[in-house]
């Protein structure tokens, strides 16, 4: 017979013994996981698209661990030796990679807007309702619903009034939600994951996860000597979910799964923690100090599969760090049960989504999945897909033939400027000795010959190698041109205009043609990321959040594709409908303001720095609805119109003077210079007279004289050429 101290204790070892079975269950399947994604290729192939993105191949690595051992004081021989060649680098990849995601991110996170929205699921009843002008009959009843004065109320009305009340609700929603997403920054996770993603191929985002946050917060209170109000900085806990991105390098999903991760059983996540952060768990709900203390006190060891690859690679890796594997899937029943966790009644039919958190194979905590539905909080993004698997490519994939031809190409290039920028010389050495006693080429060098040479040409000979550049260069243009096919990457969308078109309407079109890869890519995003993302951050809020008034039955609107594909297109058409909204026929379906607002958001104008206060506007429009019943106020159009013409008339008028005023001045400057002109000739003849007068010894008055007897001479002569040209033309004959 035990007594009861024994069998808590039995119960309690045999807890101990249920739960160390669970973590080693666990870990076998753990690492059969991690070698079904190694044995893929898929690290390999990522740790070669970190080195073409880094500028680095097997050359420069060689080339790079010999300067390491020189540097260290290591004896390097020339034995064996290759040919010195070119080992430069064209970092291309990183250029490709970056333009894509930064014109990729620029789509999917515009800064005056979402690339999401929450709306209210279409309800077809709602919508008959709409157009329905009958009375509205209250169904408990059978009677007439009227409103407070006794009179019957439409049933469109009422069918209005729901559909306001759920968009509002909807709206709140959105808020919500946005609100959560802001807090944990999730536009600057999504960055690091499509950052991955451009990479490497696969970008993971994780959430909702609910985190225990503190933030700095100031808080009134009252000093208790002087009993006056003061701030005092405290710290507060915060429950909210959150997002987050995950290095894809540690994420091992099930390898049944197919190309989404949401097929499979579940999804281990690994994570190295200190011995710090082991300690700092105990702290945080959940967790089974007990488990932590035998972590602790096993120290750091390492899983099987993940100490088989670090063998075959080679890699140096911290020992002192602790793994810890956070799987989230389907979990055996009596395996969770054996956490301490309150379980339902067993049923076959029903599968338990629970999360487990496990350190040196050890359970440490367990938890059921947050969401009824038993999604996983991962989401995985692909930039090109690969077959079925969810791992993709990335940019340097993509272009890596291309970066081998640029690399060859570019080398060969190198090498042949070596060898064909200078001339090869032979030497007989026997016939011919420098001077300085070394055989370096300088300027001004002396040779001396021997008594044997009777010809320098027969001891020294000069050979000149063909420089091969354009052929070279032609195919570094080729390997460019079609990396950029390759990538869907072209140089247009990465700020080169190159042969492009110099025109508003050819650059338009080009960059629609640019963009036709990246409307896929931005669709594939909204179907992959955000639609799954933005719908368990709802479905979080409607089984948690307790405000009442932001629950309802909604929608995911992913617009991310739709932003790229009309943003261009709604910013011509806004500047359209501004002019629309001051025709007397449109003008009472358009809201004035809400169109404007939206025509400056377009042109990436916050509407706030540049509107009026509420306040003003406000007695703006009280003011012309006064003068309007008073019936002192004009139309504004009328208003507008008159303004308007009044403007033109006194432009035209200004102009008109000022073009009879700029005539004015002109004449007056030309009539200035015409006198000018006159007097400076006048002065000359006078100055040629008096020279003439002093070389011939003769007067001034003289020699005006014989000037006005040769002025008459000429003058007649004139006269009688005149006329004896009209006698010619009236006689048909001369003098």
């Amino acid at each position: 017979m035990h007594t009861p101290e024994e069998i808590e204790q039995n119960d309690e070892q045999d807890r101990l013994n249920k739960l160390q079975a669970f973590g080693q269950s666990m870990g076998r399947q753990r690492d059969k996981w991690v070698r079904a994604r190694y044995a893929l290729g898929v690290d390999k192939r990522w740790s070669e698209d970190e080195d073409q993105y880094d500028s680095k191949d097997n050359i420069n690595k060689a080339a790079s661990q010999m300067m390491t051992s020189v540097e260290q004081g290591y004896p390097v021989t020339t034995q064996g030796a290759k040919p010195h060649r070119s080992t430069v680098y064209i970092g291309l990849t990183r250029q490709k990679t970056n333009a894509a995601e930064a014109r990729f991110t620029d789509i999917i996170l515009p800064t005056d807007d979402r690339n999401w929205g929450i709306k209210p699921t279409p309800d077809p009843l709602i919508s008959e309702l709409v157009q329905d002008g009958q009375e509205a009959i209250d169904p408990m009843t059978g009677e007439t619903v009227t409103d407070q004065e006794g009179n019957p109320v439409p049933m469109k009305m009422i069918a209005r009034a729901i559909m306001r009340d759920t968009s509002d609700k909807a709206k709140a929603m959105q808020t919500e939600i946005e609100d959560q997403l802001v807090e944990c920054d999730y536009n600057g996770e999504l960055r690091k994951m499509v950052h991955d993603a451009a990479k490497l191929g696969t970008g993971v985002l994780k959430g909702p996860v609910v985190t225990n946050r503190f933030r700095k917060a100031w808080k009134e209170v009252s000093d208790p000597v002087s009993g006056e109000s003061v701030h005092m900085m405290v710290m507060v806990e915060e429950e909210s979910p959150s997002s987050y991105r995950i290095d894809p390098r540690n994420v091992f999903p099930d390898p049944g799964c197919g190309d989404c991760v949401q097929n499979g059983k579940g999804l281990y996540e690994r994570e190295e923690l200190t011995s710090r952060r082991v300690r700092e768990l105990a702290k945080q709900p959940g967790y089974i100090k007990d488990q932590l203390r035998k972590v602790l006190e096993e120290g750091p060891k390492r899983s099987h599969a993940m100490q088989e690859i670090r063998d075959e690679e080679q890699t140096d890796v911290a020992e002192d760090l602790f793994e810890k594997w956070e799987y989230t899937g389907e979990v055996d029943y009596d395996d969770l049960k054996a956490t301490g966790m309150n379980l339902p009644d067993k049923d076959p039919l029903r599968s338990i989504s629970a999360t487990v958190v496990m350190i040196n194979d050890t359970v440490v905590k367990a938890f059921l999945n947050p969401l009824e539905d038993g999604s996983l909080p991962y989401d995985v993004f692909v930039w090109e897909k690969a077959g079925n698997t969810v791992w993709g490519y990335g940019v340097p994939y993509l272009m890596r033939a291309q970066q081998k031809v640029l690399n060859a190409a570019w080398r060969q290039m190198m090498d042949n400027a070596g060898v064909s920028s200078g001339p090869q010389i032979v030497v007989k050495p026997n016939l011919i000795q420098p001077a300085d006693k070394t055989w370096n080429l300088s300027a001004r060098k002396i040779w001396f010959a021997t008594d044997d040479l009777d010809d320098v040409r027969k001891a020294f000979a000069t050979f000149e190698f063909n420089s091969h550049q354009a052929e070279l260069a032609n195919i570094i243009e080729m390997a460019m041109k079609l990396a950029d096919a390759e990538t869907g990457v072209p140089t247009l969308m990465q700020g080169e205009q190159g042969t492009a078109p110099d025109t508003v309407g050819g650059m338009q079109m080009l960059m629609t043609s640019a963009n036709v890869v990246l409307k896929r890519l931005v669709k594939q995003f909204d179907d992959m990321v955000t639609k799954p993302h933005i719908r368990r951050c709802y479905d979080w809020n409607m089984l948690y959040n307790e405000d009442s008034s932001i629950k309802g039955d909604f929608s995911i609107d992913a617009r991310g594709s739709s932003t790229l594909i009309v943003r261009d297109i709604q910013n011509q058409a806004f500047l359209q409908l501004l002019a629309a909204a001051g025709n007397p026929i449109y003008a009472k379906y358009i809201d004035p303001k809400k169109l404007f607002e939206r025509a400056l958001q377009a042109q990436h104008v916050d509407p706030a720095e540049i509107f009026k206060p509420d306040e003003e506007i406000e007695a703006i429009l009280e003011a012309e609805r006064n003068a309007a019943q008073q019936g002192q106020a004009e139309d504004p159009r009328v208003i507008a119109a008159k303004i308007r013409a009044q403007t033109d008339v006194q432009r035209v008028q200004a102009q008109n003077e000022g073009d009879a005023l700029e005539l004015q001045t002109r004449l007056q400057i030309a009539q200035e210079g015409i006198r000018a002109r006159r007097e400076e000739r006048q002065q000359m003849i006078e100055l040629e007279m008096l020279k003439l007068a002093n070389a011939q010894n003769l007067s001034l008055e003289q020699i005006k004289a014989r000037l006005g007897e040769t002025a008459i001479k000429e003058r007649s002569k004139q006269n009688l050429f005149a006329a004896e040209r009209r006698l010619k033309m009236q006689t048909g004959s001369g003098i």
